[in-house]
C-alpha cells in the first residue's frame, strides 16, 4: 500500500502510541498541539511543523526572508488554533549545498521579524546540510489559560460556524507564483502584492483568538486553523465532535481579489475558498445565542468582520447548502504526501469529485439565474427611469438629473450574458469562457445550431467543453490577432459535431503521437486533450485534431454518432 492512499491523517492513525506517563500529559496526538500540565492556571502547548522544499514551498518562487517568516507563522497559527499565546520556538534547518550566506541571513531576518512582532523567543534548534532540497522544522511552545483551551472535539449542536477572514487569497497568490506569464491578468500592482503576501507571508491569528476568548468566553467551542482548506478543517471538527457542520454557499467569504484571479484563470473562486488552503484564518464554532453580539463587538474592536458560515446540527459530516439543496462534501484539501505541484494538478480531480462538482455547479447555475432575473427587472424599469430623467432635465434640474443618472449607473447589471443555448449548464459554461476570452482580448465566436448536447451529462459537458475551450484560449492567447471559433451542429448524417478552431503560432508539442504540454511542468498540463478524448469515446464518438502550420491554426473536432 502506498502512503498516498492513506494521506497525512491516515498515516498518523497508524502510529498513535499510548501515553506511558499519562500524568504528564493532558492531550497528545489528535489536534493542532499537544497539551501538557504547566501551573494552576495554564496549560503548555507544543506543536511542530516540517516544511520540505518542492512539497510545501518552491525555493526559487519565494524569497528567503518570506520563507523564514512563513515557517514560523504556520507554527504560531497552531498555537492560536488551541486558544493559546506563543512563547518560544525551536528552529532546525537542513541546507542544500547551493544555499548562500546571503540567503541564510535573509531567512533569519524573516524569522526574527515575526518573532519580534509576536514576542516569541528562539530558544534553540539545529542546522545541518542536505544532499537534497531545503528542510525546515519549527517547534512552537505556547501557554493557554485553562478556561480558554479549545479542541476540535468541542463543537456542539446549536453552535454557529465562523471564520475570521476571507478565504482563497493564498491559493490565488500561489497561482500568481506558478504561472509563467501573468500579463493576461487584469490586476493592479497593489492587488498582485496583496495576493503574494497572503501566500508567502501569512499572519497567524494570535490577536484574533485572544479577542474571541474575551468576547465569547466558554461559548467559544471547536476551533481549528485553515491550513489544508476550509472543507478539510471543518471535516476534522465534525469528525472529532461527532456532529454535522452545515455551510451556506452564499455566506462563504470568498476573497474578492482572489476570486478575480480565479475567474480570469478559468477557475472557480468558491472552490478555491473551500479547498485552496494556507489561508491560516481560524474556523470554529460558538454558542449560537451569543454569536450576534460577539460579531458586533469583534468588528468594533478589530475593525474586521467575523463571518458566520452556517450551523452545527446533529449528524456526521460537512454539508454545503445552496439554492439547489444540501450536498455532503468530502474532506478535499492539501495532501502532504504528494508534491505541491501535484496538489495543483489534483485540483482537476477535486473539481470532478461528484459531490463537490455538482454542488458548485448547481450554485453557479442558480447565480446565473439570479443575474438574468436582475437584468430583466432592470430592463422593465428602464422606461420609468428615463421618463424621470427627462422630466428633471425639462425642469432645468441638471444637478438632480446628474445625481439620478449616477444612481442608475450604480444599479446597472454589468455582467452581460449571451444566450448560446437553452441548456442552462452549457450556456453558463460558454458565457464564462466568453468573459475570459474578452479579458484576454481574444476574438471568440460561438455558434450552437440544432443541438443542446442532450446525450451528454452536465458533468461531461463541463469536462469536455471546459477543457476544449481552456486549451484553445491558452494557445490562441499567445498569438497576435488571436481568435477562437467554436461550432456545435448536427450534420446531414445526424451526427453531433463539436469543432474548435483557434489561432496558434507555435506548433503543439507531440509525444508518442499524442498531444502533450510544451511547458516546463508538463506533468500538470496537456491532460485536457486526454480528458476530451476520454469523454468523446465513452459516448461512442471520435476525437481528432490537426495543426495547419501554413495558416498557423489548430483545429480539434469531436464527432458523436446519431442518437437513435
Amino acid at each position: 500500500m502506498e502512503l498516498t492512499s492513506l494521506g497525512e491523517f491516515g498515516l498518523i492513525d497508524l502510529i498513535k502510541i499510548p501515553a506511558y506517563q499519562p500524568q504528564q500529559l493532558v492531550f497528545g496526538i489528535g489536534d493542532d498541539c499537544a497539551v501538557l500540565p504547566f501551573d494552576q492556571e495554564h496549560y503548555q502547548l507544543v506543536s511542530c511543523d516540517l516544511l520540505i522544499e518542492d512539497v510545501h514551498f518552491i525555493r526559487n518562487k519565494i524569497t528567503a526572508r518570506q520563507l523564514g517568516y512563513k515557517a514560523v507563522a504556520v507554527n504560531l497559527s497552531d498555537i492560536a488554533a488551541m486558544g493559546g499565546k506563543p512563547v518560544h520556538i525551536l528552529l532546525s534547518v537542513a541546507l542544500p549545498a547551493d544555499y548562500t550566506v546571503e540567503e541564510w541571513q535573509a531567512f533569519y531576518q524573516g524569522v526574527n521579524e515575526i518573532c519580534k512582532k509576536y514576542q516569541v523567543n528562539v530558544i534553540g534548534g539545529d542546522t545541518t546540510s542536505s544532499k537534497g532540497g531545503m528542510s525546515i522544522n519549527v517547534t512552537a511552545i505556547g501557554l493557554v489559560e485553562k478556561a480558554n483551551l479549545h479542541f476540535r472535539k468541542d463543537a456542539q449542536v446549536g453552535d454557529v460556524i465562523f471564520t475570521t477572514g476571507p478565504l482563497g487569497g493564498s491559493r490565488a497568490g500561489l497561482e500568481l507564483i506558478l504561472q509563467d506569464q501573468q500579463d493576461h491578468l487584469q490586476l493592479t500592482d497593489a492587488e498582485r502584492q496583496y495576493l503574494l503576501q497572503r501566500h508567502c507571508q501569512p499572519e497567524p491569528c494570535c490577536a484574533e483568538v485572544e479577542i474571541l476568548n474575551q468576547l465569547a468566553g466558554d461559548g467559544l467551542h471547536g476551533l481549528n486553523d485553515i491550513s489544508d482548506g476550509l472543507l478539510s478543517e471543518c471535516n476534522e471538527i465534525a469528525q472529532a465532535s461527532q456532529v454535522a457542520l452545515f455551510l451556506s454557499a452564499e455566506q462563504i467569504p470568498v476573497d474578492t481579489i482572489g476570486c478575480k484571479v480565479a475567474e480570469q484563470c478559468g477557475h472557480d473562486g468558491l472552490q478555491w475558498a473551500l479547498q485552496g488552503g494556507e489561508d491560516y484564518q481560524l474556523v470554529g464554532t460558538m454558542d449560537g445565542t451569543q454569536a450576534q453580539s460577539v460579531c458586533t463587538r469583534y468588528e468594533q474592536i478589530t475593525g474586521k468582520k467575523l463571518y458566520i458560515l452556517g450551523s452545527v446540527q446533529a449528524g456526521q459530516g460537512v454539508f454545503l447548502q445552496d439554492v439547489a439543496g444540501t450536498h455532503k462534501m468530502g474532506a478535499k484539501g492539501y495532501n502532504h504526501f504528494v508534491s505541491q505541484k501535484n496538489n495543483l494538478a489534483a485540483e482537476t480531480t477535486v473539481s470532478q469529485d461528484e459531490e463537490v462538482c455538482q454542488s458548485l455547479l448547481q450554485w453557479r447555475i442558480a447565480e446565473l439565474q439570479r443575474q438574468e432575473e436582475r437584468q430583466s427587472a432592470y430592463r422593465h424599469d428602464l422606461h420609468n427611469h428615463l421618463a424621470c430623467l427627462s422630466g428633471l432635465l425639462e425642469c432645468g434640474q441638471v444637478q438632480q438629473a446628474a445625481a439620478y443618472l449616477r444612481q442608475m449607473i450604480a444599479h446597472v447589471p454589468l455582467s452581460k450574458k449571451e444566450t448560446y443555448s437553452q441548456r442552462i449548464v452549457l450556456n453558463l459554461l460558454l458565457n464564462q469562457k466568453a468573459q475570459l476570452a474578452q479579458q484576454k482580448q481574444i476574438d471568440l465566436q460561438i455558434h450552437c445550431q440544432n443541438t443542446e448536447l442532450d446525450f451528454l451529462s452536465d458533468y461531461d459537458i463541463s469536462t469536455l467543453l471546459g477543457n476544449l475551450l481552456d486549451n484553445g484560449l491558452e494557445h490562441s492567447g499567445q498569438a497576435h490577432d488571436a481568435y477562437l471559433y467554436l461550432d456545435i451542429w448536427l450534420n446531414q448524417a445526424g451526427e453531433t459535431v463539436i469543432r474548435m478552431e483557434n489561432s496558434c503560432y507555435k506548433p503543439p508539442a507531440v509525444q508518442d503521437g499524442a498531444l502533450s504540454s510544451s511547458k516546463a511542468d508538463a506533468a500538470q498540463h496537456g491532460k485536457g486533450m486526454g480528458q476530451i478524448q476520454c469523454v468523446t469515446e465513452q459516448h461512442g464518438g471520435q476525437f481528432s485534431w490537426i495543426y495547419e502550420e501554413q495558416y498557423q491554426r489548430f483545429i480539434s473536432q469531436c464527432v458523436f454518432p446519431k442518437i437513435s
